[in-house]
């Protein structure tokens, strides 16, 4: 007796065991998918971007399981702007790409769908790659496609499809590479206490790129000696310079005995990014009164602003 009572019940159990914990999908189960923005924090190609995180959530008349996949006609995925600015749709563990150009999907983020009026959701992250020197202002991508799908062994079958707008702007910036030697010594053009005019010295700064047109500043005083605070009669304590930068069609001259900041009146480009470019600064001693013997020093800023 214990052998006809007991037998039903490990099958049953077993029964129990072997179903599936979500049963497969149709196109009408699906009841709606939404995301939550795909818009993206300025662009900065100097510095690291913070991945966006977009939160997709299906709702689907049954318990099922879903994989999502982005349809995108280019990989990486391309928003257009005043130049084009690339970008991934990725897993936020692990970082795979999510991106496929049609077919079936080589990697995709899973759902598991309660069913009901319960949405199951998952998260996946968009990576703009740094180093993209493009023109600033307003991107964006309506070429992008979520599809959900639902799989069976290696059989992808498609579900549902919603577009997913992905924007995002470039900002303002520039960067350059410190010059090697930025320390500019004009011992040699000073003589017998008198500054030579006609001796020029130049700094170059190479790989300036900037996402849009800019300005040069120059900024400093003159040559100041901390040996001598106080001028003798007759004699100078400090010795004016001339300097002038320029940076494609930007140019600026700053001159030491009449100002301590100047910028230029035009901008390096007309538009758009300038990538290597290349600022070199000329630096020329004026000459005056007699100098007073002493250490003469100072400092010269130079500035590219592409805000002004």
């Amino acid at each position: 007796m214990h052998r006809i009572c007991i037998a039903p019940l490990l099958l049953a159990v077993l029964m129990a065991l072997s179903s599936p914990a979500a049963a497969a999908c149709a196109p009408a189960d699906i009841t709606s998918i939404t995301t939550t923005s795909a818009a993206l924090a300025p662009y900065n190609p100097f510095t690291s971007f913070s991945p966006r995180i977009v939160t997709v959530s299906v709702v689907a008349a049954k318990a099922c399981a879903i994989e999502l996949a982005f349809l995108s006609p280019t990989a990486p995925a391309q928003m257009s702007g005043a130049g084009t600015l690339a970008y991934d749709v990725q897993a936020t563990i692990g970082g795979a790409s999510l991106l496929f150009q049609g077919g079936s999907p080589i990697n995709t983020a899973h759902i598991d769908v309660p069913g009901g009026a319960t949405a199951g959701t998952a998260n996946v992250q968009i990576v703009v790659p740094a180093a993209q020197i493009v023109a600033n202002g307003l991107y964006a991508d309506a070429g992008l496609t979520l599809q959900a799908f639902d799989k069976t062994g290696v059989i992808y079958s498609l579900l549902k499809s919603t577009s997913l707008s992905v924007t995002g702007s470039v900002a303002k910036v520039c960067q350059f590479t410190l010059p090697q030697s930025p320390t500019l010594n004009f011992s040699s053009a000073i003589s017998n206490g008198m500054a030579n005019s006609a001796v020029v010295q130049s700094v170059t700064f190479n790989g300036v790129s900037c996402t849009a047109p800019t300005v040069v500043q120059l900024g400093g005083g003159p040559m100041q000696s901390p040996d001598a605070p106080s001028a003798a009669a007759g004699l100078d304590n400090f010795i004016n310079y001339r300097a002038t930068a320029t940076f494609s069609s930007a140019t600026t001259t700053l001159d030491t005995s009449a100002q301590t900041l100047s910028t230029s009146a035009g901008q390096s480009t007309a538009g758009g990014a300038t990538t290597d470019g290349v600022l070199t600064v000329n630096v020329n001693l004026l000459t005056g009164r007699l100098l007073q013997a002493g250490r003469y020093q100072t400092t010269l800023t130079v500035t590219i602003d592409p805000t002004l």
